[in-house]
């Protein structure tokens, strides 16, 4: 079968190098992997993109990882008259509009989609009852770590914890709650990301001599780095700025502990799962909650995941009639 996959194209070259895990592509490679001709396309806000791409390949399915609906306004008006190709995607975002005109033109475009994955039970729900989507055209398949990626991964405890995530991150009890605690900490994040500056981090933290702070380029190539220090550390941290607590932020951070088997502490998020958080780690809400589950974390035996890619990809499958 012929998946037109419309989504980060130049990420997708970092995984052929072997540089970064499958799951990123939200099942995208074990539809390759399964036999099936994925034409690895870039998503543009140039509206038509996807009908240029269509006509070029004529697919049998489109697969949308991470639906952007101002990217996708064309297709998904004319998806069920002139374009008929199946569409499946993942809608990260619960939508914000639930009420009112807008509300009804969000309805008919997410009408477009024959089936929506969803990261979150939380926000599936949110979107079947504010009646902008069939329930029998959703699902939550467990979207979760590449297990096969994580086992050809190095591990080792070197007695610090990390924190690599950029999104949202709420660095300010972070900082606070390791100059409390005294326990070692290396921040790697980006320069900025989605209008937050992190360049300030290392000045705020040039005199606490147990916190480490490294800023990169926001950009896939620096993950192997990244998941160097993830693998050898004894644990992985997550903070998350409490104010943007309304979607599953923190959840790649969540897949790159099940994956490496690192104990976890993260900001408590209504759109977690708690079973899974608690299989892997600690979920916090002060700096008190930090400070304590900092000293405590060391004595939690590391769980197995119940969420990996290839589980996911096993529900999608069904779902999509690979």
């Amino acid at each position: 079968m012929k998946i037109l996959y419309i989504g980060e194209e130049t990420t997708h070259n970092q995984y052929i190098k072997g540089n970064v895990p499958s799951h990123w592509f939200y099942g995208a490679c074990e539809m390759e992997h399964d036999g099936h001709d994925v034409i690895w396309a870039q998503e543009k806000s140039n509206i038509l993109n996807d009908l240029k791409l269509i006509y070029k390949h004529n697919p049998d399915i489109i697969f949308i990882p991470n639906l952007n609906i101002h990217n996708h306004l064309l297709l998904l008006s004319i998806a069920r008259s002139i374009i008929r190709t199946p569409i499946y995607a993942y809608l990260h975002h619960e939508p914000k509009i639930k009420e009112g005109l807008k509300s009804k033109v969000y309805k008919y475009l997410l009408g477009g989609v024959k089936h929506l994955f969803f990261l979150s039970e939380k926000s599936m729900f949110a979107t079947i009852n504010a009646g902008l989507v069939e329930e029998k055209r959703c699902s939550v398949p467990g979207w979760g770590p590449d297990m096969d990626f994580y086992s050809n991964v190095e591990k080792s405890d070197n007695g610090w914890f990390v924190s690599t995530g950029k999104e949202n991150r709420d660095f300010d009890i972070l900082i606070d709650a390791f100059t409390k605690s005294g326990a070692p900490l290396h921040i790697i994040t980006a320069y900025t990301h989605n209008g937050e500056d992190y360049s300030s981090l290392t000045d705020k933290c040039k005199n606490i001599p147990n916190i480490k702070v490294t800023i990169v380029d926001n950009t896939s190539a620096n993950y192997p780095m990244m998941l160097h220090e993830m693998a050898s550390a004894h644990a992985i941290v997550c903070p998350i700025l409490p104010d943007r607590l309304n979607y599953c932020v923190g959840l790649s951070t969540i897949a790159d502990a099940e994956g490496l088997e690192k104990p976890l502490i993260i900001t408590a998020n209504p759109y977690h799962n708690s079973y899974r958080v608690s299989l892997s780690g600690i979920s916090v809400s002060c700096v008190e909650d930090w400070v304590m589950a900092i000293h405590n974390i060391r004595y939690r035996e590391k769980q197995p995941t119940h969420y990996t890619m290839a589980s996911a990809y096993s529900q999608m499958k069904t779902i999509m009639e690979l």
